[in-house]
C-alpha cells in the first residue's frame, strides 16, 4: 500500500497489561508509592500519588523529567492523572487499572490517550509509550513478586550507545 494513502481513522492510544501475583494493595502501592515506584520507573518523585497532587518524576539517567496532575485515585483500584511526558503544552492522560483476581492476584492494565502531532507522531508515540509501560509492568511484576530490580528502564537506552 503506497504510505500516501495511510490515515489515522481514529486517534491511537496505548494499552498495555500484565497479571501481578500478589493482592491489589500491594501492587497499587508499588505505583503510588514513590520510595517503591523509584526502584523501578522513575528516580525521583515529589511524592506520593494521592488525588489533587501536582507532582514532579524525574529520571535522572536521561535528564528528563515531567509534570503530573494526579486527577483521580480510588484506592487499591485506580490511578488516573495527566503528565507532560511527549508535550508540555498537551498533556496526555494515563490510567492505571487494578483488577483483583484469582487466588490473591492483581491484573493491572495501563492506558494512555490524548497524544498529539501529526499522524506519524502520535504513532511513534504511542509506540515509545507502550514500550516503556511494558517495561514498567514487568519490573512491577519482578520487584513485587521476587524482589528482584531489573533495571529495564535504566537498560532501555544506556548512555552512549548509538544504533
Amino acid at each position: 500500500m503506497p504510505t500516501e494513502s495511510l490515515q489515522l481513522t481514529r486517534p491511537p492510544s496505548t494499552r498495555t497489561g500484565m497479571l501481578v501475583r500478589r493482592p491489589p494493595e500491594l501492587v497499587f502501592s508499588a505505583i503510588a508509592d514513590p520510595a517503591i515506584t523509584t526502584r523501578i520507573w522513575f528516580t525521583k518523585s515529589s511524592g506520593r500519588m494521592v488525588a489533587g497532587a501536582t507532582l514532579r518524576w524525574e529520571w535522572e539517567m536521561y535528564g528528563a523529567s515531567s509534570e503530573v496532575s494526579v486527577l483521580e485515585v480510588e484506592e487499591n483500584r485506580r490511578i488516573r492523572l495527566t503528565w507532560s511526558g511527549y508535550d508540555p503544552e498537551h498533556p496526555t492522560t494515563v490510567e492505571f487499572l487494578f483488577v483483583p483476581w484469582k487466588d490473591g492476584t492483581t491484573y493491572v492494565e495501563v492506558t494512555e490517550t490524548g497524544f498529539t502531532g501529526d499522524g506519524d507522531t502520535q504513532v511513534q508515540r504511542v509506540a515509545d509509550s507502550t514500550q516503556g509501560f511494558t517495561f514498567l509492568l514487568s519490573s512491577l511484576k519482578a520487584l513485587v513478586e521476587q524482589d528482584v530490580e531489573l533495571n529495564l528502564v535504566l537498560d532501555a537506552h544506556p548512555a552512549g550507545l548509538q544504533v
